[in-house]
């Protein structure tokens, strides 16, 4: 069958928009016709080469759509269910999956890396015969895709698929970065760096777990504005004051948790130097892979904490539908995360927006 995809062809240039030939599902693998891709950080780090992975390959992780056919051995799933994309694919076997750790599943190598499904290989080839990998295995700017069936967690029917998509990652590491990975106590005080999707993701999670003060921190009024209505007690423009002292003063010593969403160097170290003795810095922006950060050590000997947080240590059949759930409440406010609904065509022209800091969310619309 055949599918419209944007695929990037080379490092650092624009994607480009072709039909694919696609292949059918393969044993524990599904067939998914997206309705809906969000445009996340993570693929502009992919496209630009921040984050290694093989390329020609169609980006985009961060999709939800109905499933249209299952290969052999799938029995959790079938046509028509309403679908989100995860980040992992949960098999169920490896070490970490074994221990209830499936944000960490051995699989998912392949997959980041090489972006190839379970048994190394893809589904998809362009008009000339070549092999054309998807990102994390799911390669949610195509129409449609195949992705390995522990992948897709079935979703309550009644869920707009063109809002809840943002689960399969944003709101997902960020949401869970502040209900999983660590635990905040009702009165607590958090800080959050950066206020795209992620970031506006840990305030939403911040104050669904009763923090009562939350200190937004982004360059960008729109954002900061944005983050006040989500949930945000306090906002900091850091081009206007030292956000390091200036959380320090408004939490009056140190922040219980400060939360760095960008993966960059400097923010990161900003994040250690934010908590009080005792508090944690969680960081969940993914870096460059090169990056080393220093930190005074003298924190520790206060009993502070670093922490890293992976896909918000969430246990995606459990946590995807619970956060679907949170939305439907009216407690995780995901329509006014979303910028713009944009076509395919347009999902360069929302890179571009990317890198220049505006909006939190562009969501591709498939018909």
């Amino acid at each position: 069958m055949k599918t419209k995809a944007a695929v990037l062809y080379e490092i650092g240039s624009p994607l480009v928009i072709e039909e694919l030939e696609l292949e059918g599902p393969k044993a524990n693998e599904i067939l998914i016709k997206y309705t809906a891709s969000g445009i996340c950080h993570s693929d502009y780090s992919f496209r630009d080469g921040v984050i290694a992975s093989e390329y020609p390959a169609v980006l985009g992780h961060e999709g939800a759509g109905v499933v249209e056919e299952v290969g052999p051995g799938v029995t959790n799933l079938k046509p028509g269910d309403h679908v989100v994309a995860s980040l992992t694919p949960a098999c169920g076997d490896c070490l970490f999956c074994l221990e209830r750790k499936p944000f960490m599943c051995v699989e998912m190598a392949n997959a980041l890396w090489q972006g190839c499904l379970a048994d190394g290989t893809t589904r998809l080839k362009n008009s000339k015969g070549e092999a054309i990998r998807q990102l994390v295995g799911v390669g949610t700017f195509s129409e449609r895709s195949v992705i390995p069936a522990g992948n897709a967690i079935k979703i309550d029917d009644n869920a707009p698929l063109d809002t809840v998509c943002l689960i399969g990652c944003g709101v997902t590491t960020g949401v869970g970065a502040a209900l999983n990975t660590v635990d905040i106590n009702p009165g607590d005080s958090c800080a959050v760096i950066g206020c795209g999707g992620v970031g506006l993701s840990i305030i939403q999670g911040a104050r669904i777990a009763g923090a009562t003060m939350i200190i937004a921190i982004d360059p960008v009024p729109e954002k900061r504005e944005l983050a006040m209505t989500m949930g945000a007690t306090h906002a900091i423009d850091p081009n206007e004051v030292n956000p390091i002292k200036e959380v320090r003063n408004i939490s009056r010593g140190g922040v219980h948790y400060a939360f760095e969403a960008l993966g960059l160097k400097a923010t990161i170290e900003q994040a250690w130097s934010m908590p009080r003795a005792t508090g944690t810095a969680v960081i969940v922006g993914v870096p460059s892979g090169d990056t080393v950060i220093d930190l005074p050590v003298l924190g520790f000997f206060g009993e502070k904490h670093f922490k890293g947080s992976a896909y918000g240590t969430s246990v995606p059949s459990k946590d995807i539908p619970k956060f679907v759930d949170l939305y439907m409440k009216g407690d995780l406010m995901l329509d006014a995360m979303i910028t713009k609904r944009i076509k395919l065509e347009d999902v360069n022209t929302a890179f571009d927006e990317m890198s220049r800091g505006e909006g939190a969310r562009s969501v591709i619309m498939y018909d």
